[in-house]
C-alpha cells in the first residue's frame, strides 16, 4: 500500500469484529491461519479472507517459516499500533500508525541523516 493510507477502507475493515479479533491476537504473537481459527473461533477459510485484506493495508505482516522437513508455513503479526481520530471544525483528522520492525526504523532514521 502506498504512503498515503485509504483511511476509509482502513476504518471499514476496523468495523468488521472478525479482523479486529486477528489483529487483537497477533498484537500479543505471530500466530499461524490455524491458530487465528482456534484462537478467534472462526473458520479457518474465514481467517484466510480477513488476513488477505489486513495484509493488503498492511494492518498485518506475513512472516514465512520452513519446518526441518521442508514443509513451510506463514504466521502473521498485527504492524497496526494505533488509529487517532480528531474532530476538527473542519472535519475528522484520522491518523494510522503502524509499528515499524528495527531494519525498517534503522533505514528511515539513515536515509533522513543522508537527506539533512
Amino acid at each position: 500500500m502506498s504512503e498515503e493510507r485509504d483511511i476509509s477502507g482502513i476504518l471499514e475493515i476496523l468495523e468488521d469484529d472478525y479482523a479486529r479479533a486477528i489483529l487483537e491476537a497477533t498484537r500479543r504473537k505471530q500466530m499461524s491461519a490455524k491458530e487465528l481459527s482456534e484462537e478467534c473461533d472462526m473458520s479457518v477459510s474465514t481467517v484466510s479472507r480477513r488476513v488477505n485484506t489486513l495484509l493488503e493495508y498492511d494492518l498485518l505482516i506475513e512472516r514465512t517459516h520452513v519446518d526441518p522437513d521442508g514443509h513451510h508455513y506463514s504466521e502473521y503479526e498485527a504492524q497496526l499500533d494505533r488509529v487517532e481520530v480528531q474532530l476538527l471544525e473542519s472535519g475528522f483528522d484520522v491518523r494510522i500508525e503502524l509499528r515499524e520492525d528495527a531494519a525498517d526504523r534503522f533505514t528511515r532514521i539513515w536515509d533522513t541523516m543522508r537527506n539533512e
